[in-house]
């Protein structure tokens, strides 16, 4: 127990999970930790986990309305539904290990050592942001590379888009239906491929400005 404001608290349970060749993670909290795990495990391994929760898969490519909160970025334009407690935490990790014969070992305690997380201090120096401005003034701003991507496509009209028969990574850029897990839905009836690199959604949203003959000013802040 610690002492806050002369009254007694609960240390914060953690989760401390070691790799097979000795590579552990642990961070300040459950969540972290297991976006730190997952960002390890690569997602290349992501669709071969079967794992849901409140009834939707809790890896994801899309943000789920309802769970907008608790959606957090894991990499790749993955997404992870955070709501549940440390405990089940420590259960999901588990079945992941299982699934994926990892070999992992999940631990549970209120001592453990505290790492620094490595990879979000290398993100926070690493520019991840685009910033778009329209021929009419207006900004495309707010939110992740993603966000603003997917923004700039929907005010430019998806099927307008669409029409330009543009591809990426060897696929049409916009179809009807989902055929690889690098796509999203945009909009009813319409998946789009989404580069995983912010410099790549930059890159990609200049070519269709100019396929497009609009004026777009794409940066990357």
């Amino acid at each position: 127990m610690e002492i806050e404001n002369g009254r007694l608290r609960a240390k914060k349970k953690l989760i401390r999970v070691t790799f097979p060749d000795g590579k552990v993670i642990c961070c300040n909290n459950a969540s972290a930790t297991m976006i730190a795990v997952l960002r390890t495990i690569g997602s290349d391994k992501f669709p071969l986990i079967k794992l849901d929760l409140c009834h939707l898969p809790i890896l994801a490519r899309e943000i789920y309305p309802k769970y907008k909160a608790w959606m957090k970025s894991v990499c790749d334009g993955w997404y992870l539904n955070t709501q549940s407690s440390t405990d089940n935490k420590y259960m999901q990790l588990r079945v992941i290990s299982d699934q994926l014969s990892l070999n992992l070992s999940i631990e549970t305690g209120t001592d453990f050592e505290v790492q620094v997380d490595a990879d979000k201090e290398k993100r926070s120096r690493t520019k991840d942001r685009i910033r778009v401005r329209l021929p009419d003034g207006i900004y495309v701003a707010n939110g992740s590379a993603l966000d603003v991507y997917l923004g700039t496509i929907r005010r430019l009209g998806v099927d307008n888009v669409m029409r330009l028969h543009l591809t990426w990574s060897g696929h049409e850029l916009i179809a009807t239906s989902r055929k690889v897990h690098s796509q999203l839905q945009i909009v009813e009836n319409r998946w789009i491929m989404v580069p995983n690199t912010t410099k790549d959604k930059a890159k990609l949203l200049r070519v269709i400005g100019l396929m497009l003959r609009i004026r777009l000013e794409v940066t990357i802040v």
